[in-house]
């Protein structure tokens, strides 16, 4: 078995784990079992092997397999199953064949992935300076990529956040993009031009690829064809064919966030709150178009006239996300067909949601009018009637049965046979009970053991001779007899024969319904847009927000802002905030206490920006938003340690990042730089990084900083401005406003803050004395 296991495991790629049947469980063997054992917290034992000593061994039951794949799939591990199957030539043994290969990015399990969230693949080649970048999404068939220079490639690969990231095999290390995803190497020549042409004209069944804009680029032609070789080789040469075109994008049509960017302005709580979409497409699309917004104020007006038809109509709009409700996902449907595995309830599930098409368009389509792009979606999105027919006349609906009665003669009369060999078992058990005169008796089946005649202990003396023994029990006795035996073979092959007529029309069905599959999948991008756009305007309603304007002029002005997740969780009024960046105004310092709004004040400014950009309304009572290319933020202080950098410079590493891509169409976000090193050092660095915003990027930057000196900067730049956030010293206590206002704060009320926060007294008062020395006399009499 460990011969045949190492045959196995030699196929698989590097890192892969091997899960091996052995009858009702599937084992794993070395270094296998070693990871799944601390992975999944599973018992690691061993067995004897022949010459090798004791190996490690770990398993896991045969019921259990999928939570745990899942699992391991989660945690970035590539898995394989090798199947138990009768041999072909010896009776009575087996053998094991790989059946499946499972990797991060290639899933499409639904108990691996979370119904609201996209799980991309991606390659990755370099020629000549040039980056080639495909991306796939294995469980909807979306296939998409771009040509970039190779300086941009990291930048561009967190926009996608990949699960997966397919290499060119003996890739040097120093030369990977830096991206949390697992390394897949696939064969160099696979990224060839050449092969990745050929590869992608086979796949589709065209003689070019000049319709999919692949013309002219070497790199995107090479990285898009391994991908679908990768994923070919995956399934034992079976091609990846939920993925039915590809559609290339431009990176200059959608604004690029960073990670540092997502996590400081914290973009999954964002999507928690304006998230009222009603179906799996539209989650996934609502987290695309807030990841990625807009870079065009055309497109962005689009959605926004869109978010305006249903915003003012509240009957529709609920109607509306009312039949939304009924759909379920039918892009993962439509794979999960392709697969020709799809469930009898996934298609009964993708029958209902063609049904809603009809009453959706019908609903939706006075608000049509007053929306392009409402009336593109709902044109693109098809009702497919001869799909409809084909699942509703052949799928039933009943408990128990696949196939409906009536759609196939063959599988009635398979049925009918089988059914009358229940109503003979009810007969025969009526009239053995009057012949033998045994009034416990009755007629049983279990699996393994088959049909018996049961009958009660008191009773067993009177048993007929004929009857078989086949098994005692404490206070009964089983029996057969020939005729019952003869009938059980007959029921048995009445009720396989109804299975494998059922399996057979399932399957054509499938086969039936896949030719429609990229009908269903612009079907369903379709509706997950009017999900999206319906959800904009419910979020919109519920949360007081208000539509902005967005011009492709330079400046930001925002009318009472709030920040959308602060406000959300409180239970009291949020205090709201102008802001305004210009030209004039592109540097703006903010001082003031901490916890007194500053860093709520910042992120609400870009949130807003981004909301507008993505084509929602926003938490404003107005707003005017020109395009900004990109969002920069610096917030906060971390050391990385597993690489050994210091607070510094992960926050001297994110400044440069900043000052050596943002442009003046750029919005900058910067709390607190300059703190990770000496006071001196910080400031330096600080007035430094703020005087190159101003004067050489001019990109609108907000600039919180306890480095009250930095207020100086407005008397020396002519664009900078200082905002304040306000105090009010009631006694010895300090109330904090939550107001923005201009002018410069001298004062940190540090000391305040730590009181607040529970230092003892006895410390909080030190501190004050220590202050007040410090302001009075300087440095030089600290230590007096």
């Amino acid at each position: 078995m460990l011969q045949r296991y190492a045959e196995l495991k030699a196929r698989l790629p590097a890192g892969t784990i091997l899960f091996y049947q052995v009858g009702s469980f599937y084992e794993t063997f070395e270094e296998d079992a070693k990871t799944i054992s601390r992975e999944l917290s599973i018992r690691l034992t061993s067995r004897e092997a022949a010459g090798e000593g004791r190996v490690p061994l770990a398993g896991v039951p045969h019921h259990a397999l999928s939570e745990h794949l899942a699992a391991l799939l989660r945690k970035g591990y590539s898995v394989a199953i090798a199947e138990q199957r009768p041999h072909p030539a010896k009776p009575k043994q087996f053998t094991r064949e790989i059946s499946q290969i499972l990797t991060p990015g290639t899933v499409i399990e639904e108990g691996v992935l979370a119904a609201g969230e996209s799980n991309y693949l991606a390659a990755v080649v370099v020629r000549g300076g040039v980056a080639g970048i495909a991306v796939v999404e294995a469980s909807t068939g979306e296939f998409t990529g771009t040509e970039i220079p190779e300086g941009e490639l990291d930048a561009e690969l967190e926009r996608w956040s990949p699960r997966e990231l397919v290499v060119p095999e003996r890739t040097a290390v120093e030369s990977l993009p830096v991206v949390r995803a697992k390394i897949s190497p696939a064969p160099r020549w696979t990224f060839e031009p050449a092969a990745g042409e050929q590869t992608l004209k086979r796949h589709f069944g065209v003689a070019g690829l000049k319709g999919f804009g692949l013309d002219g680029k070497a790199a995107l032609t090479g990285a898009a064809g391994a991908l679908i070789q990768y994923m070919t080789d995956l399934r034992g040469g079976n091609p990846p064919e939920q993925v039915v075109s590809f559609r290339p994008y431009h990176p200059s049509s959608r604004m690029l966030l960073d990670e540092a960017t997502r996590r400081n302005l914290g973009l999954d709580e964002l999507v928690g709150t304006v998230d009222r979409t009603k179906t799996p497409m539209g989650r996934r699309a609502l987290r695309r178009w807030l990841e990625r917004p807009l870079l065009s104020a055309e497109k962005i007006e689009r959605r926004l006239a869109a978010v305006d038809a249903f915003y003012g109509d509240y009957m529709l709009r609920e109607e509306a996300r009312e039949l939304l409700s009924r759909v379920p996902d039918i892009e993962r449907i439509a794979t999960r067909i392709v697969r020709l595995s799809a469930s009898p309830n996934d298609l009964l599930a993708l029958k209902g949601a063609l049904e809603t098409v009809g009453p959706l368009k019908a609903a939706l389509d006075a608000a049509a009018e007053r929306s392009e792009l409402l009336s593109q979606a709902l044109d693109a999105a098809g009702e497919l009637p001869e799909v409809q027919e084909l699942i509703g006349a052949a799928i039933s609906e009943e408990e128990g049965e696949i196939i409906r009665p009536g759609y196939s003669a063959e599988l009635d009369e398979a049925r009918s046979f089988r059914d009358s060999a229940h109503e003979w078992l009810s007969r025969f058990e009526a009239e053995e009970r009057l012949k033998t005169g045994l009034k416990t008796l009755k007629v049983g089946y279990r699996d393994g053991e088959g049909y018996f005649i049961e009958v009660g202990g008191r009773e067993a003396h009177a048993v007929p001779d004929h009857y078989v023994h086949r098994k005692a029990l404490k206070h009964n006795a089983r029996y057969v007899t020939a005729e019952l035996k003869e009938h059980e073979s007959r029921m048995l092959t009445a009720r396989d024969e109804v299975e494998r007529l059922e399996r057979r029309i399932l399957s054509e069905i499938r086969a039936a319904v896949k030719e429609n599959v990229p009908t269903l999948q612009l079907t369903a991008r379709a509706i997950a847009a009017i999900d999206v756009l319906a959800a904009f305007a419910a979020a919109a309603a519920e949360l007081r927000y208000c539509r902005p304007e967005v011009t492709e002029e330079r400046g930001i002005k925002i009318e009472s802002g709030r920040h959308p997740v602060v406000e959300h969780a409180l239970e009291t009024p949020f205090v709201p905030n102008d802001a305004e960046l210009d030209q004039d105004a592109r540097l703006q310092i903010i001082t003031g206490p901490n916890m007194a709004g500053k860093s709520v004040f910042l992120r609400q400014v870009a949130l807003i920006t981004l909301l507008a950009q993505a084509g929602s309304y926003v938490p404003a009572d107005a707003a005017r938003i020109g395009i900004v290319d990109r969002i920069f933020t610096r917030v906060g202080a971390e050391d990385r340690l597993a690489t050994g950098e210091s607070t510094f410079m992960v926050e001297m590493t994110e400044a440069a990042g900043i000052l050596n891509s943002a442009t003046e169409r750029s919005l900058v976000i910067l709390d607190e730089v300059g703190r990770g090193t000496s006071t001196y050092d910080g400031m330096s660095i600080a007035w430094a990084i703020a005087e190159y915003l101003h004067d050489e990027v001019q990109a609108l930057t907000l600039f919180a900083t306890h480095y009250h000196e930095l207020t100086q900067l407005a008397d020396v730049l002519p664009g900078c401005r200082n905002l304040k956030a306000a105090v009010e010293e009631v006694g010895e206590e300090v109330v904090f406003l939550h107001r923005i206002e201009p002018g410069a704060e001298s004062s940190s009320y540090g000391v305040h803050v730590a009181r607040l926060a529970g230092l003892p007294r006895q410390v909080t008062d030190r501190a004050s004395e220590l202050l007040a020395r410090l302001e009075s006399e300087g440095v030089q009499s600290f230590a007096d």
